[in-house]
């Protein structure tokens, strides 16, 4: 169907904003967000 991507683009429209790799594809599962490397929390 036409919207069987509809959050792969929402994923990757938010990945651009962000400008930042803090979204972690997990395969078989979803998604993941994670700290940018070196930010201590």
């Amino acid at each position: 169907d036409r919207d069987s991507n509809t959050i792969e683009v929402f994923v990757g429209r938010v990945r651009k904003k962000l400008g930042i790799d803090c979204i972690e594809t997990v395969r078989g599962l979803g998604y993941r967000l994670q700290a940018p490397a070196g930010d201590a929390a």
